[in-house]
Order: structure tokens, then sequence, then C-alpha cells
């Protein structure tokens, strides 16, 4: 399984937990995800250095969350 994959069933998983919970694994996630392909801060330098499918599944687990 590739790694975006991976991060895709992480994701699934998340959104089935808790409400109280899913934040903490979001939030693991996206940093994960930060490291793993190097998801710069700025949303500019992002768009540019981060591939499209990897910054879209970021956003939505951005989005996902309550915070």
């Amino acid at each position: 399984m590739d790694k975006l994959a991976e991060y895709k069933k992480r994701y699934a998983e998340a959104m089935n937990a808790s409400r109280s919970r899913r934040d903490f694994l979001l939030a693991d996630i996206m940093t994960d995800m930060e490291r793993e392909f190097r998801i710069p801060f700025l949303r500019d330098r992002a768009e540019k250095e981060v591939a499209p499918d990897v910054l879209r599944l970021y956003r939505l687990i951005s989005d996902s969350r309550s915070i």
C-alpha cells in the first residue's frame, strides 16, 4: 500500500472514532503528513512544493477537525 493510501485509511478510521478522540487522531495524521511529505506552513509554498493529491487530503483532514 502506498503512503497516501495509508493516510486515507487512517483518515477513514479517525472519522469513525468518537468525536472527542477524532480531533486528536486527525491532528496526529496531519503532523505525520507534514513530516512525510514535507508540507510547508505557508499555503503558497505548499501549493508549489507538494503534490496536489497529497495537499487535497491534507486539507480535507484539516477541514474535518472541529477545532
